[in-house]
């Protein structure tokens, strides 16, 4: 019982392996001065997630992707294309608007009433002629950012140099085409405001070390243990875990757990089928799957045989965390605070696969625990503190806020005398080449 770790090597990319070993010491993760580093040399050069396609369905929708000290105004043209602008105002710096979404036929500043199309052009100017020196209106539109689509997401990047998203995204791409992203409707959308750095969220979801210790329901229904772990050029990450089946550290259970029994209730299987025989489930649910797949409305025709029965997460470089099943996906994004390096943003999207191409079916997703109820309407948006979580009065779900709990005592040990840096075990070779990587892009490599 081992995981195992291996770089995987794409055609027409630099080598998965970094060009160094990062030093994971506190100040990595508490001081200002590597915060204005990240900024200056990383979040502003790389291509970004900022949101959902699904949000922007017509002409004049819009949304807000706030990161850091920056925000940025995402559009749906008149000519049904998908623009992305700074989100000020070119006359005094005001920010053109704080809603997080809408609708609008154009983009306009509320305090001096400056307007502008939905592609960025300047529109009208209020008492235009008391402008002496005249009104360039090219010079005076809204700054551009380069903004692509892939997979139903809008990714941005604030480098007007920078590569295709394509050639971003190509070590990991194909992987995830058979999911289908672009098809799934939004179940839930969430943020929660935490006492840590973003790296500190990225790092837990980066390796299986604390699983055993942080989520003890992972034994029933996951195989962490035996994780594999796959390292990408370009700072990538992924790791596969069997599902359907328990942790073998522990002894196999005669009978299966009872996530397990309530797993395999929509897909007609009798757990008694099963008595004496746990180990056989993961087969015998990849083979029910393929049966009845079509019947509840579920397209399986893409998918291996693991994939229908695997947990699979892959984590882009820098900071997006995707917990993948065929019928659900967890989309997870740090952001880092504007101004403390010992605060940050958590989202998460649950997006579930359509049945037969609407909201809603049979909730057949493994070990999620949260099955929200279909609708057409898109669910606002619910932001807490880290405390709320504490408190019971949200849950982005049993294993994530089991994480939250523990995230800000990780943030504040970092401060401490006692600490130097960080000592990984092979296991946790995502958290090592993640940090490798993002060293190399504050080196300018």
């Amino acid at each position: 019982m081992a995981q195992t770790t291996t770089y995987v090597e794409a055609p027409d990319t630099v080598a998965a392996r970094p060009p160094a070993s990062a030093r994971l010491d506190a100040a990595r993760y508490t001081s200002s001065e590597f915060m204005r580093l990240e900024w200056e040399r990383m979040w502003t050069r790389t291509w970004l997630l900022a949101g959902l396609e699904l949000d922007l369905r017509e002409p004049g929708d819009f949304f807000v992707f706030n990161i850091g000290p920056e925000s940025i105004l995402i559009t749906r043209t008149r000519a049904g294309e998908v623009a992305a602008h700074y989100n000020v105002c070119q006359h005094r710096g005001n920010r053109l608007t704080t809603e997080a979404r809408g609708c609008v036929k154009a983009v306009t500043c509320p305090y001096h009433g400056w307007s502008y199309d939905l592609d960025g052009r300047l529109r009208a100017v209020p008492d235009a002629d008391r402008f002496s020196q005249g009104i360039d209106r090219d010079a005076l539109s809204l700054k551009a950012v380069k903004v692509e689509l892939w997979a139903g997401l809008v990714w941005v990047n604030m480098d007007p140099e920078a590569s295709p998203l394509a050639d971003f995204l190509e070590p990991v791409r194909d992987r995830l085409l058979p999911y289908h992203f672009e098809r799934m409707w939004l179940a839930k959308d969430q943020t929660v405001r935490l006492d840590a750095n973003w790296k500190t969220a990225v790092d837990n979801f980066n390796e299986q070390y604390h699983v055993d210790f942080l989520h003890p329901q992972h034994a029933s229904f996951v195989d962490c243990c035996n994780a594999a772990n796959l390292l990408f050029a370009g700072g990538h990450r992924g790791v596969e875990v069997e599902g359907y089946v328990v942790n073998p550290r522990y002894p196999i259970p005669d009978e299966l757990p009872p996530l397990l029994r309530g797993s395999i209730a929509p897909l007609g299987m009798d757990p008694a089928d099963f008595r004496g025989r746990v180990t056989d489930l993961r087969r015998a649910v990849q083979k029910r799957k393929r049966e009845i797949g079509a019947r509840l409305g579920y397209d399986y025709s893409g998918f291996t045989d693991d994939q229908l029965s695997d947990v699979w997460q892959y984590d882009l470089f820098p900071n997006v965390i995707m917990t993948i099943q065929p019928e659900e996906l967890w989309i997870m994004r740090p952001r880092p605070h504007p101004t403390d390096p010992d605060r940050c943003f958590f989202d998460k999207w649950t997006l579930r696969a359509p049945v037969h191409g609407q909201a809603g079916g049979t909730d057949i997703a493994l070990g999620t625990g949260d099955k929200p109820a279909a609708t057409s309407v898109r669910p606002t948006r619910e932001e807490f503190d880290q405390d709320d979580v504490i408190a019971g009065k949200y849950s982005m779900t049993i294993t994530i806020d089991q994480d939250i709990h523990y995230l800000r005592q990780m943030q504040a040990g970092m401060h401490s005398r006692g600490f130097t840096r960080a000592f990984l075990n092979d296991d946790e070779s995502r958290v090592q080449h993640f940090h490798d990587w993002l060293d190399a892009a504050l080196g300018g490599d």
